[in-house]
């Protein structure tokens, strides 16, 4: 029948309609859940680094933790491990940042970022005081191909947790080209710095020296170099040559009067210089007290004035009054022989003369 015809079209084209709604429905419903209910996964990024811009750090890495359930792209996912780690990290939460940071790299190894999350991964670590695990951390950023703005700091950060774990020799292969290759680079003080501490450590008291002098002399007036200053007193001490070191400390002393270290640096130059100019020790060792009296307090116990400078003062004072009285006997006795020679060739001369006559 015609109308049964034209019904059965109609009901076929309510069909396909239905049809063509759900899919429609399905595909609202997949992008709904791809975007949240708050907008895309770079809306979500974009709220959450908004957050840590206004140190809401906690709400922060809720944003990012929901990006990472709207289907991100690689990089919208690294995005977001990263910034819930910089939120962390904000918060002093050093490990569980390491920990997100360390998922991006492996995960995303190809991602151009790897190098720079590695990085600051093996930074927290060395804050937390895990160096074994931020030199691992620093190495593989090492073979990410890191980007020449950050290859510095990696290579120095590096080195720096090499010398803590008493590895020095490593510590200064890993900064041997620093100074050729980075010769402008501000971590450069800092840089000389540090292999000459490690040559220090290892017992190459010859390079440290060398080392020390020339950052003192390229950077004068820099932190580095201000602290070098008392380093070489200690290397100079080392290798027996007494009056350079406490040249060394006083000029440490002179260019960091309000350190909590000046204390110790006077009673180290009043040391060197106890049994050569005793006088001048003894002025020293008092003003390490004064100093010691005003200043901070050192953070290292070695730092502190020893126990016995009260003492060391008292032999350096004997020490002058004897050095005035052995320096007034040997001027006696000079002129006491020099009149005695004077009288033997008087002697020798008179029969001399008379037989002359």
């Amino acid at each position: 029948m015609p109308g049964w015809r034209f019904l059965h079209i109609g009901r076929r084209n309510d069909a396909r309609l239905l049809l063509a709604l759900g899919v429609v429905a399905v595909a609202s419903l997949s992008s709904a859940w791809a975007q949240g209910f708050g907008g895309t996964v770079g809306d979500t990024l974009v709220r959450g680094d908004s957050l840590t811009a206004q140190k809401r750090y906690g709400e922060a890495i809720v944003q990012f933790q929901e990006a990472r359930t709207l289907c991100p792209t690689p990089a919208e996912m690294v995005h977001a491990l990263q910034g819930e780690a910089v939120a962390h990290l904000q918060q002093g939460e050093l490990l569980p940042a390491v920990g997100l940071l360390d998922e991006a790299a492996t995960r995303y190894p190809d991602d151009p970022r790897a190098a720079d999350l590695l990085y600051v991964a093996g930074q927290a670590l060395h804050k937390a005081g895990e160096y074994d695990r931020a030199i691992g951390m620093l190495r593989r950023a090492l073979e990410r191909n890191p980007t020449p703005d950050i290859l510095p700091g990696i290579k120095y950060q590096l080195a720096q947790a090499l010398r803590l774990r008493g590895r020095s020799a490593e510590a200064v292969e890993a900064l041997k080209d620093f100074e050729t290759s980075y010769s402008e680079h501000p971590l450069l003080p800092n840089a000389l710095y540090l292999v000459a501490i490690a040559s220090h450590d290892s017992g190459d008291l010859k390079k440290a020296e060398e080392v020390y002098r020339k950052l003192i002399e390229r950077f004068p007036g820099r932190p580095a170099a201000t602290e070098a200053q008392f380093e070489l007193g200690l290397v100079l001490s080392e290798e027996g040559k007494r009056a350079e070191a406490a040249e060394a400390y006083r000029a440490y002393v002179a260019l960091s009067p309000g350190s909590p270290y000046a204390a110790s640096a006077l009673e180290r130059a009043g040391d060197a210089q106890l049994f050569r100019a005793p006088k001048e020790s003894a002025e020293l060792y008092a003003l390490a007290v004064v100093k010691a009296g005003i200043n901070p307090k050192p953070d290292i116990a070695v730092m502190n004035l020893g126990r016995f400078i009260g003492a060391k003062r008292m032999l350096a004072q004997a020490l002058s009054r004897l050095w005035v009285v052995a320096i007034v006997a040997a001027l006696l006795i000079a002129g006491a022989a020099w009149l005695l020679l004077r009288m033997r060739r008087g002697r020798r001369r008179r029969p001399e003369t008379a037989s002359a006559a």
